[in-house]
C-alpha cells in the first residue's frame, strides 16, 4: 500500500530540503522566516525506517542536492540518517533496496548536520545555512525510481517486549486479545524444545470473575472443552496419578515440604483479613531446578478486601495459544473453592479479580497458523464488546465554553475534576496513563473531549456519547 509523507512542497525550482525529525514541519517553517522561499521541500523523520521514504523523495527529485538536518532527534532517525550519507552504513532500520539501488541519491545529496544547533536553539543557523548552500541552477539529473509499497505483517518485533495488561470479564475475550499481542507484537526466538517462539514478557491479564465459574462455550471452536474440566479438578486435590512426577494439585494441597497451602490461605485469610502472606508456591528445591518439566506455575497468592476475594497466579512459561485457557479456567475455578472455604469460617466474600500473571507469554510456531485463525474469526467482536472499566467512568461535559471531565468511581462519587479549553493541556493534566485501564477507553476519552471542544467552538450543544 502507498504511504503517505508528512511533507509540504515550497519551491519546486530549489536545490535545499529540510529533515526536521521530531519536531513540527510547521514550526520549522515559521522559524525559517523568509528563507523558506529558498526551500524546496520540509518533512518530519520520526523513525528510522522512515529513511526509505526520504530517499524515494529524494529520488524523486534530482534538483535536490543538499539535505539540512535541523530537529529533535528522539529515536536516533537522525543519527542513521547522517550515518547512511556519511559513511554508507545501514543503521538501526531496515533498507527497502540494495544499497547499490540508493547509491546515486548518497553521492549526489550533501548532509548539512545542524542538530546540535537546534538543541541550543540558534535559528539563524538554519537561515544561514539555507541561503549559503541555496542554488537552483545546480540542481537537475536523473530521477532515481525506488518503489516505495509495503505490506503489513512483522514475523518478529526487533526487541523483545515486556509489560502489556488486558481488563477483561471474559475469559475468552481475554484469551483472543492476548493472542493478538503475542502474535503481532512477539520476539520470535528458540526455545528448549527444539522449535521457535514468539514470545511477550511480563503479560498480565485481570478478569472480573463471575458468582460461579463459567466455562464460556466459545473455547470448544479450538480447544478440547474436557481437558478445561479435567485440569480444573486436578487443582482441587493433592492425589496425582502414579505415571506423573507432580501435578498442580498435589503441588498447592500436598506439597512435600509445604502440606496444604490452599488450606492454609484460607485460614491465613479467614483469620487475619489483611494479610498479605496468603501464599501457596509450587516450586521444590533440590529438585525441580534439575527437572526436563518443571512447573510453569509457581505461585498463587490471596487477597481479600471490602469482602472481595482475588486470587493472583504466576507462571514462569505459558504457553498462551494451548495452555492459558485451563490452566486461567482452573484458577478461577481454585479461587471459587476458596471463597467457599472462607464462607464457611463465617467471612463473607465474593469473587474479585482473576490476576494472571505470565512472565514468557508465548505461542509456539506449530500453533501460530491456528492462533492466527483465532483472531481473524474472533478478533473484531471480542474487541467490540463493551467492557466496563474497575478505574470508574469520565463524564464529558461544556460549561461556559471549557471542557468540563468529571472522574467518578464505581459509585458514582467524584474523584477528580478537571475544566480548561485547550484539550492537550486537559488531557495532559490528567495523567491518563494512571487513570485508565485500557487503551480504548484512553481512545473514548480523547475523542469525547476532542468533539466537546469542537462542538463548543462552533457554538452548538454536546452531549456525551451522542455522535
Amino acid at each position: 500500500m502507498p504511504v503517505k509523507k508528512d511533507i509540504v512542497r515550497l519551491d519546486p525550482r530549489s536545490n535545499v530540503a529540510v529533515a526536521t525529525l521530531w519536531t513540527l514541519k510547521e514550526k520549522v517553517l515559521e522559524g525559517l522566516g523568509d528563507a523558506a522561499g529558498k526551500v524546496n521541500i520540509v518533512g518530519t523523520l520520526y523513525s528510522r525506517h522512515g529513511i526509505n521514504y526520504l530517499l524515494q523523495t529524494l529520488g524523486e527529485h534530482p534538483e535536490i542536492d543538499t539535505l539540512i538536518v535541523f530537529g529533535a532527534d528522539l529515536s536516533g532517525s537522525g543519527d542513521a540518517l547522517v550515518r547512511l550519507f556519511s559513511e554508507k552504513v545501514v543503521d538501526g532500520f531496515e533498507l527497502l533496496w540494495d544499497l547499490g539501488e540508493v547509491k546515486p541519491i548518497l553521492e549526489r545529496v550533501r548532509v548539512v548536520d545542524l542538530r546540535d544547533e537546534y538543541r541550543r536553539g540558534d535559528w539563524e543557523a538554519l537561515r544561514r545555512a539555507v541561503v549559503e548552500h541555496y542554488s537552483p541552477r545546480r540542481g537537475g539529473g536523473t530521477p532515481v525510481r525506488l518503489e516505495l509499497r509495503e505490506e503489513p505483517g512483522v514475523d518478529s518485533w526487533p526487541v523483545q517486549l515486556a509489560g502489556h495488561v488486558v481488563y477483561e470479564t471474559s475469559l475468552f475475550r481475554a484469551w483472543v486479545k492476548l493472542l493478538g499481542t503475542v502474535m503481532r507484537l512477539g520476539f520470535v526466538k528458540g526455545s528448549e524444545y527444539g522449535e521457535r517462539q514468539k514470545q511477550f514478557l511480563n503479560l498480565m491479564a485481570v478478569v472480573r470473575m463471575p458468582g460461579s465459574p463459567m466455562l464460556e462455550e466459545e473455547f470448544g471452536r479450538y480447544l478440547p472443552l474436557r481437558e478445561f474440566e479435567e485440569h480444573a479438578r486436578s487443582l482441587l486435590t493433592g492425589e496425582k496419578p502414579g505415571d506423573v512426577s507432580y501435578t498442580y494439585g498435589e503441588r498447592l494441597n500436598a506439597h512435600p515440604l509445604g502440606g496444604d497451602q490452599v488450606s492454609r490461605m484460607v485460614e491465613a485469610l479467614a483469620s487475619r483479613p489483611s494479610t498479605r502472606r496468603a501464599v501457596a508456591v509450587t516450586w521444590l528445591h533440590g529438585v525441580d531446578e534439575a527437572s526436563d518439566n518443571p512447573p510453569c506455575l509457581l505461585l498463587v497468592q490471596g487477597d481479600l478486601s471490602g469482602g472481595r476475594y482475588n486470587h493472583t497466579v504466576y507462571f514462569r512459561s505459558h504457553d498462551v495459544y494451548r495452555g492459558w485457557p485451563r490452566n486461567a479456567y482452573g484458577q478461577m475455578v481454585l479461587a471459587h473453592r476458596i471463597v467457599e472455604g472462607l464462607r464457611r469460617r463465617g467471612v463473607e466474600a465474593e469473587p474479585g479479580f482473576l490476576t494472571v500473571i505470565s512472565s514468557s507469554a508465548h505461542v509456539y510456531e506449530h500453533d501460530w497458523l491456528q492462533a492466527e485463525r483465532v483472531l481473524r474469526e474472533e478478533e473484531r467482536r471480542v474487541h467490540a464488546a463493551f467492557v466496563p472499566d474497575p478505574r470508574g467512568n469520565f463524564l464529558v461535559s461544556v460549561e461556559d465554553g471549557a471542557v468540563v471531565v468529571e472522574h467518578r468511581d464505581t459509585r458514582g462519587r467524584l474523584v477528580s475534576r478537571w475544566s480548561g479549553g485547550d484539550v492537550r493541556v486537559l488531557l495532559a493534566r490528567m495523567g491518563l496513563d494512571s487513570l485508565l485501564s485500557m487503551p480504548s477507553h484512553a481512545a473514548y476519552l480523547g475523542r469525547e473531549v476532542a468533539r466537546a471542544w469542537l462542538l463548543a467552538r462552533l457554538g452548538r450543544e454536546y452531549v456525551q456519547d451522542r455522535v
